[in-house]
């Protein structure tokens, strides 16, 4: 999987463009193959204010990719059994300590950064829940081209702790579709983020 920077997309005066997820910012990739659009941040540090931006240009169902392991260390199943081992869907979860309903942007963006702080437990968290984990196999090939493995890849590649809340962005001109890459372009110039296109 080839991951570039698309120099068409304004970046933020004076920002790194390499480490586009630091310090929770998150980042447009569109996939040229599947014509997908995700919003991408670092799980351990996503911000509320990060995650209510990503609900309100997104279909507002955030997920989370987690390595495997991390899924089997947390004991979170799999939403369907005979999902494709390579990136299942896992049974939502809300995290037990800092959280309300669970389905706030605070809430969702607390529940991220549990799941990937090296201490958690399976006892903190309560299921089902409003942020939905996706288990991702770094080793199976089917894996690679999913949004869960494309938006975990891009976090790891930043040095930031696995974990990755990604959405899939609307469309500007018609929300009841996905966002197209010329609107991807446009997107992340008015908002000041980097886009990485996918070949």
């Amino acid at each position: 999987m080839a991951l570039t920077l698309d120099s068409r997309a304004a970046v933020r005066e004076g920002r790194d463009t390499s480490s586009p997820l630091d310090a929770g910012a998150p980042a447009v990739v569109f996939n040229a193959g599947s014509g997908q659009a995700l919003i991408v941040a670092a799980a351990r540090s996503v911000s509320t204010s990060t995650a209510a931006f990503v609900i309100r240009h997104s279909s507002g169902f955030l997920q989370i990719a987690l390595p495997q392991t991390r899924c089997e260390s947390l004991l979170l199943p799999p939403l369907n059994p005979f999902d494709p081992p390579g990136s299942r869907m896992c049974v939502g979860v809300d995290a037990v300590r800092g959280t309300g309903t669970g389905i706030s942007a605070a809430d969702r963006a607390t529940t991220a950064r549990a799941l990937t702080d090296p201490a958690a437990a399976l006892g903190d968290f309560t299921r089902p829940g409003h942020l939905v984990p996706i288990s991702v196999d770094p080793h199976d090939d089917t894996a690679w081209s999913t949004p869960a493995a494309i938006a975990l890849d891009l976090v790891h590649r930043t040095g930031q702790p696995d974990g990755a809340l990604f959405a899939e962005l609307v469309g500007i001109a018609d929300p009841t579709r996905m966002m197209t890459y010329a609107e991807c372009v446009e997107f992340a110039r008015h908002h000041a983020l980097p886009l990485h296109t996918i070949e």
